[in-house]
């Protein structure tokens, strides 16, 4: 036996209502998405590099200056904090369009290694900040002698 569809229903299809709405939740879906990464996009792009001597971060930073850039290393955490100020409008301008993103970016990592903190140094260039930190040395055992 087959099935039939039956094309009958003009305009008032029942699936029709279903399938509007199956569509509007997707797009909504989509708009959603869309802003989150515009959101996400905003934060620094980071590289974490670990050698056998020391651990290299580059965080890309365009238009922040060095001023504006705070570096905190404490143990085995890396904070960096930074600001970038919106420009002022001249008088009689006005902004058409904006994508970049301005104010504060905060940014904490968990470093593999704990690492030397008054060794450690940070360079601003083409808009990369990176920071070197030389690794401590691991810990050697030492034999505990008991007293008697």
């Amino acid at each position: 036996m087959l099935a039939r569809r039956n094309d009958n229903w003009g305009l008032f299809h029942p699936w029709r209502t279903v399938n509007d709405l199956h569509k509007e939740f997707i797009s909504l879906f989509d708009e959603l998405s869309e802003g989150f990464n515009r959101f996400r996009a905003s934060y620094p792009k980071i590289n974490l590099n670990e050698g056998d001597k020391d651990i290299v971060v580059q965080m890309a930073l365009p238009g922040y200056s060095a001023d504006n850039i705070e570096i905190e290393v404490v143990s085995n955490f890396l904070m960096v904090r930074a600001e970038r100020t919106q420009p002022k409008l001249g008088k009689g301008e006005r902004l058409l369009h904006q994508e970049r993103t301005f104010g504060k970016v905060e940014e904490s990592i968990k470093l593999p290694a704990k690492v030397k903190s008054p060794k450690v140094k940070a360079k601003l260039a083409d808009g990369v900040l990176t920071i070197t930190m030389p690794k401590m040395e691991a810990e050697k055992a030492q034999k505990i002698l008991i007293n008697k």
